[in-house]
């Protein structure tokens, strides 16, 4: 169970806006990528920290969440970074959608309304095994896919890479 506050996207949210061009070139790291991390997104944001410092849990958004044709591994190390734990989103960016998984981060594939039924700061429980969203400020609920079990364990190693580790170590397969 996560629990936390969500920032709502007023409107598509591009991977090039999440971390602009200029911070591209930087190491993949999650505290050097959050500085700017939603920089592109809203003014208010186009400062060092200037998302991070909302202390934000979620991300609530429409659709296409982080897309923009390249896969920038930065964006969902700045998001995580920046203390995201979980994305909610009618649709998501699929070369983003991967890199989210790879690391750990959840993409969930929400309830086509809950964008509309999420303002910036409610306060949001998430129930990964169930997929059920409560929108604790609003007393409302919503729907997600569950995550698949292989996310789940991928999401619980910190990565893929950890997973990956973790499995060589117990002498597991990896399937």
């Amino acid at each position: 169970m996560i629990k936390g506050k969500c920032w709502v996207a007023d409107d598509y949210v591009m991977a090039y806006d999440i971390i602009i061009s200029e911070y591209w070139t930087s190491p993949i790291d999650p505290v050097e990528n959050s500085k700017m991390v939603m920089a592109g997104v809203k003014d208010e944001f186009n400062k060092e920290n200037g998302f991070k410092d909302n202390d934000f849990t979620f991300i609530v958004a429409n659709h296409n969440f982080a897309g923009g044709g390249k896969s920038i591994e930065h964006v969902i190390t700045g998001l995580m970074g920046a203390g995201i734990r979980a994305v909610f989103a009618t649709s998501f960016a699929r070369l983003q959608f991967r890199n989210a998984i790879n690391y750990g981060l959840p993409f969930i594939t929400s309830d086509d309304e809950m964008h509309l039924g999420c303002e910036t700061g409610d306060e949001l429980e998430y129930d990964a095994d169930k997929g059920i969203i409560r929108n604790i400020t609003k007393g409302t609920e919503f729907t997600s896919i569950p995550a698949a079990p292989f996310v789940s364990e991928v999401a619980a190693s910190g990565g893929l890479m950890n997973f990956v580790r973790d499995k060589i170590a117990k002498g597991e397969p990896i399937e």
